[in-house]
């Protein structure tokens, strides 16, 4: 063999070598990653349950009648522990998605109204002292759903936590009702503008870690794309959409159940 070509033979195998290397190196430091973010999940939650069940016993006055100045302020609390612990849950999933690449999930059937009590026990009274006009409408008759109850929950919720931060005007509103791929929970309301390039961008999962030449947080929690990638494992999907006067819509959709012969 012609010197060259030894020499080009050595580079490629030496590429090679260095890029087996590289990944290995990189998947030990993704599982010694995962593994601390679950430890911190886990550690997080104590003190989430320890405070969630506090405020509850205070606002159920198990301690005796609070003073009223009190109440909205542990309303408050109570909707922002609730916040933390959807958090702690969107963080937990993205870490066994990207991570450890073994996120479980659980298919059950549950009715609607299930769903939209979890989902709405905190913010609702959190619309409320923002000054929002809230409006949720279910339609009569709607099917149970075949979904992980607990993920569908806090999707719809992060879905309102994005509405009300980016919202810019008017009310709202929450529509659920029947469509073609099962039961549909849109959150409208009125926005910025947005092109549609903007909207596809919103829904990649790294999107809330993109650069930005600006300091505004072009997203809450982790993310629409996380939210969507999770209603996807859980056999639904999420849509968004808006005008070109900047009324949007930000669509969740639970699985029917496959009835059997």
């Amino acid at each position: 063999m012609a010197p060259a070509a030894v020499f080009l033979a050595g580079v490629v195998i030496g590429a090679v070598v260095a890029g087996v290397a590289a990944s290995v190196l990189y998947r030990r430091k993704a599982e010694l990653f995962g593994r601390l973010f679950s430890f911190a999940m886990h550690e997080l939650n104590t003190p989430i349950t320890a405070v969630n069940m506090t405020v509850l016993n205070l606002l159920s006055e198990v301690f005796g009648p609070l003073p009223p100045a009190l109440v909205p302020w542990l309303e408050m609390t109570r909707e922002q522990v609730g916040r933390l612990n959807g958090l702690v849950g969107e963080v937990r999933d993205f870490v066994h998605m990207e991570l450890h690449e073994d996120l479980r999930v659980a298919k059950t059937e549950i009715a609607v109204a299930d769903i939209l009590e979890e989902s709405l026990v905190g913010i609702r009274r959190g619309m409320e002292q923002a000054g929002v006009d809230f409006q949720v409408a279910a339609a009569d008759g709607l099917p149970p759903v075949l979904t992980d109850p607990d993920r569908a929950a806090r999707s719809l919720s992060s879905v309102l936590f994005h509405a009300r931060k980016f919202r810019t005007a008017g009310p709202i509103a929450l529509k659920v009702a029947r469509e073609p791929r099962g039961v549909a929970f849109a959150v409208s309301y009125q926005g910025a503008r947005l092109s549609g390039a903007e909207l596809e961008a919103s829904l990649e999962l790294y999107y809330p870690a993109r650069a930005r030449k600006d300091q505004v947080l072009g997203a809450t929690g982790l993310g629409l794309g996380l939210v969507r990638r999770v209603a996807r494992l859980i056999g639904g999907e999420l849509d968004f959409s808006a005008t070109e006067e900047g009324l949007a819509t930000v669509t969740l959709i639970c699985a029917p159940v496959e009835k059997t012969s």
